[in-house]
């Protein structure tokens, strides 16, 4: 087990988890980028917008976790986590619902419908036991349904049905995801400099990029 990550002070300010904290900031930056340029694309379809609202609300979600979830959080009560941890299960269901979307065009309406209602009952449920239990667990195995069974599942499907980049690029996302999920779970670190938290934000940071790509060529065909 590695010893806390110190906390430094800059210009009369503590901060907390410096490190983990810029590391969410650095995904946040990604995530922000990624929205701006999906919002520039010519295309408006609504796998777009889902798309690039998925990376607008994880934007936000790394953002409040960076800075309420751990440099500012000895300021703050507890419950100022749970901002970035709720806006992050919204985007997890965006992603979902993208990707549903997608696949519709495939699949039999009324199987397309199941899916999409399970998707807001999803994030109800597991939103609900997350606000009754304060428990971020709830956060990380909604995040893992979500982007393991729902994600891979429709991206698989998609890249059975027409071999797109796009969807491929989406499978190897959620694969370095699942490593960067590892290191975290485990908390596996390399120092209290660079901790299990700090590794799992470089594989986000990683998996963003591939999000993005496989969106983009998802939306632009």
């Amino acid at each position: 087990m590695l010893e806390p990550q110190p906390s430094i002070e800059i210009f009369g300010l503590l901060l907390h988890e410096p490190v983990t904290a810029l590391t969410d900031v650095f995904v946040s930056i990604i995530c922000l980028v990624a929205y701006l340029k999906l919002n520039a694309l010519p295309q408006r379809s609504q796998v777009q917008r889902l798309f690039k609202y998925y990376f607008l609300s994880m934007s936000l979600a790394t953002f409040l976790g960076g800075v309420f979830g751990h440099a500012l959080i000895h300021y703050l009560p507890f419950y100022m986590k749970l901002p970035g941890w709720i806006i992050s299960m919204l985007s997890v269901a965006l992603i979902e619902r993208a990707l549903i979307h997608y696949s519709r065009k495939w699949i039999d309406p009324k199987i397309g419908s199941f899916f999409s209602k399970l998707n807001i009952i999803e994030l109800l449920a597991f939103l609900i036991l997350l606000l009754v239990t304060l428990n971020f667990q709830f956060v990380l195995i909604h995040a893992a349904y979500g982007m393991a069974i729902v994600v891979t599942g429709f991206s698989g499907f998609v890249y059975f049905k027409e071999k797109n980049t796009g969807s491929k690029q989406i499978l190897h996302a959620v694969l370095v995801s699942a490593i960067g999920a590892f290191f975290f779970v485990f908390k596996i670190g390399l120092d209290k400099w660079f901790n299990h938290a700090d590794i799992g934000h470089v594989f986000m940071m990683i998996s963003s990029v591939l999000y993005y790509r496989g969106a983009r060529n998802l939306i632009v065909g």
